[in-house]
């Protein structure tokens, strides 16, 4: 079976491509990177190098494919995001379109039921429409939530401020999960390929709030790390401040209201998804090391 994945070796994408290969199957990787091209031959499968934005690179990378990966990878530097993701979106689409491929599954994300009012997942949600649109062919979208990983990009804030904070309370309940179980999942409906039609997989390790994350940390590095919510305004000011682009900026702060008003897990919590393996504890224990060496920098 040939496979095609997509995400470079990223924590998600690379032990797919493992997984995959130690089953026997023959499989290809997308990067914009010479250097991962170099780590993807090494582990036996074939690197293709180039721009998913280019229409040409994708229907090239897709042409002998029987099952497709994909993801849209982050674009930081771009103007415009939601149509960022639709160039790439459109892109795969076609390519799968055009080479008849008939199973794919589909890295998207919770938030993605709205189609508006979800921010950066916007996108993702216009992406699942796309390929629900090709007929013949069998799609899971898998919809993680929020990555136990995106509190790495806190550690700026909790070393320079001693404080954790976004633009929603802290004790708002919160999906969470762990990079290691959306890889699971993933590799788990790639091997199995016995999904049908067009079908949704949401991946939640754990469900607690900010308070949880910020008192656990506290607790593991021995010092009083709050979590505070910031009024809109404020958060933008400073994430502009930082250097952010303004799409980018929009999109988390509308993301984060999103979880404010409980529109992000409404579907998640309608489908009653069982809990993945990795719980907050065990993040913590990951997480806190990073924290200590920045604050002790």
């Amino acid at each position: 079976m040939n496979y095609v994945i997509t995400g470079s070796l990223g924590n998600i994408s690379k032990p797919i491509v493992e997984g995959l290969l130690s089953a026997g199957h023959t499989v290809s990787v997308l990067t914009r990177s010479e250097e991962t091209a170099a780590q993807i031959k090494a582990l036996g499968a074939t690197p293709f190098v180039g721009d998913m934005e280019q229409s040409d690179f994708v229907q090239s990378a897709f042409a002998n494919a029987d099952v497709v990966y994909t993801m849209i990878p982050p674009n930081y530097s771009t103007d415009d995001f939601r149509a960022y993701q639709n160039r790439v979106g459109k892109n795969m689409a076609d390519a799968i379109r055009a080479h008849s491929i008939k199973k794919v599954v589909n890295l998207s994300s919770v938030g993605a039921h709205l189609g508006n009012g979800a921010g950066v997942v916007d996108g993702l949600s216009d992406f699942e429409k796309m390929l629900n649109a090709i007929e013949n062919i069998d799609v899971k979208h898998l919809r993680p939530s929020f990555f136990y990983q995106n509190f790495y990009a806190q550690i700026g804030m909790i070393t320079s401020m001693g404080i954790m904070g976004s633009n929603y309370a802290g004790d708002i309940p919160m999906a969470l999960v762990h990079v290691k179980d959306i890889a699971a999942a993933a590799l788990e409906e790639l091997l199995s390929l016995n999904f049908t039609g067009y079908s949704v997989r949401y991946i939640v390790s754990d469900v607690r709030t900010s308070n949880d994350v910020a008192h656990l940390l506290s607790e593991a590095i021995g010092k009083n790390i709050p979590w505070v919510e910031f009024p809109d305004d404020q958060q933008k000011a400073a994430m502009l401040q930082m250097g952010m682009k303004e799409t980018l900026v929009d999109g988390y702060q509308e993301l984060g209201r999103g979880f404010r008003d409980g529109l992000l897990m409404s579907d998640y919590i309608a489908s009653g998804t069982p809990l993945a393996a990795t719980k907050l504890e065990e993040f913590i224990a990951e997480f806190a090391p990073a924290v200590q060496a920045s604050l002790s920098a």
